[in-house]
């Protein structure tokens, strides 16, 4: 079976308002800031070319029992997830939604490292 074609990648309702407050960060006047915005949304690049180059193995496949439990109440059904590491620590959830004539990237979340374990249920209670 052959990799399937892209038809693009897409920030979805929760990621998105993240990806804008990075690229606000990176114009700001804190250096500290706006070097950390920066190597998110260059690790964000980073990914899009993995996704481009072969969807399937861009992330690492998520087994359903570690899904976020939050995930069907954000977005319903999905058929698939996939994890993926950024700068600083974050990490993010992406699936792969077919459409006629190929598959749509969807990013789904973009966390923290301390949300991204309280959310698949590594964090100590």
């Amino acid at each position: 079976m052959g990799k399937p074609k892209l038809l693009g990648i897409r920030y979805a309702r929760l990621a998105q308002p993240v990806k804008d407050t990075w690229e606000v960060e990176a114009k700001g006047a804190d250096p500290d800031v706006k070097k950390a915005a920066l190597a998110k949304l260059k690790s964000l690049k980073t990914l899009e070319a993995r996704i481009t180059t072969n969807v399937l193995t861009a992330g690492d496949t998520v087994q359903h029992n570690h899904w976020p439990a939050c995930l069907a109440k954000d977005y319903g059904a999905v058929p698939n997830l996939f994890r993926f590491e950024l700068a600083d620590r974050w990490r993010g959830l992406y699936a792969l939604i077919g459409e006629p004539g190929g598959v749509r990237a969807v990013i789904l979340y973009l966390w923290d490292h301390a949300t991204y374990d309280k959310m698949h249920g590594y964090a100590k209670k």
